[in-house]
């Protein structure tokens, strides 16, 4: 087994928070293989809270026969989460904007909880070893990422991640004494970064956070999803209500495909986007949807990761002199054209 160091769901509803005069609609369905389930409860959090230790925003429950759901809260990010007696799911989208117009047919596809925990001898003295599967049957190449608190939204890399499952959908950790959350990736096209995409998969652990004792070996399951749909309809507002809409050309002003638009917080645009556009079709054109207004700096290139090698495509906004944009919380800024061209 490889080891890679870590570097260090109507039946009933409560609202724990007033609600807004322009609360949205927030509706869906908790299931087990595309049936309703009953009886669940919907736990609702903020997306700004570091951790999910205290009681949720917003709970709704238990849900109807037909395991519907539906709330009112304000407009905004928020995590979802779905618990009924020995079922769990954490959304694959979380966190999840609920624009004006609200969001609907949201499926929160539920999982057993108490799963049996991999028996091997672990090879760490003190971490994880654990074992992921997706409907009953271990799954091999996924990465398990670490992650200290929520500061991230569990983006990037968080503290570490561990080296692809092995065959029998086994992984190790070695891990300090410490409060951890665990999530798992599966991204179809092998990668180990950006943005998931509908058909990749997910998996969150029930446990989390997970707190380790010194030299302590845990030992857990981590059930996958699959990544829902939803990205296209909502692109505008997945993220936010703050957007960027516009094209990836070329020189010659022709439209490229399958570039992502990118934006940045530095200059330098060195370190990781905060915000990354679903692939662009045939037309070249890109959405960029985040909460928050400020001045940003984009980019635009067809490979996420590292810097752009020879062979890659890849510009600058060049529509300022640093490649930067301002814009209000709220607003939309449109037909912004981001040039590339090849990298020599």
């Amino acid at each position: 087994m490889k080891v890679l160091c870590c570097k260090l769901m109507i039946v009933g509803c409560l609202l724990l928070l007033p609600l807004a005069a322009d609360a949205a609609v927030l509706s869906g369905k908790a299931t087990i293989d595309s049936k309703g389930v009953a009886g669940i409860d919907i736990l609702i959090y903020p997306a700004d809270v570091i951790d999910f230790n205290g009681a949720p925003a917003y709970r709704f429950g238990p849900t109807a026969a037909d395991g519907h759901f539906s709330v009112d809260l304000p407009k905004g990010q928020y995590y979802l989460f779905a618990k009924g007696k020995d079922l769990f799911t954490f959304y694959g989208r979380n966190p999840v904007s609920v624009p004006n117009e609200g969001l609907e047919n949201v499926n929160l596809l539920l999982q057993p909880v108490n799963l049996p925990a991999p028996a091997q001898k672990a090879q760490v003295k003190g971490g994880v070893l654990g074992v992921v599967t997706e409907d009953g049957k271990t799954v091999p190449g996924a990465i398990v990422y670490v992650y200290p608190d929520l500061t991230s939204q569990f983006k990037g890399m968080g503290l570490g991640m561990s080296a692809p499952t092995d065959a029998q959908g086994l992984f190790e950790l070695p891990l300090p004494a410490g409060t951890y959350y665990l999530v798992v990736r599966l991204r179809q096209n092998g990668g180990f970064a950006g943005p998931l995409q509908a058909g990749d998969r997910f998996g969150y652990l029930p446990g989390n956070p997970l707190v380790l004792q010194e030299n302590q070996v845990a030992r857990v399951h981590v059930p996958l999803i699959e990544v829902p749909e939803k990205v296209e309809r909502y692109a505008a507002s997945m993220f936010g209500n703050t957007s960027i809409t516009g094209k990836i050309v070329n020189a010659k002003g022709a439209p490229v495909a399958g570039s992502q638009a990118m934006l940045y917080d530095d200059p330098m645009m060195l370190n990781r986007p905060l915000y990354v556009s679903q692939k662009t079709g045939a037309d070249g054109r890109f959405i960029l949807s985040f909460p928050q207004g400020g001045v940003y700096y984009l980019a635009a290139r067809d490979q996420l990761g590292g810097t752009p090698a020879p062979g890659e495509i890849y510009g600058r906004y060049q529509g300022s002199p640093d490649h930067s944009v301002r814009i209000r919380t709220g607003k939309s800024l449109e037909n912004v054209e981001i040039v590339v061209e090849e990298v020599y």
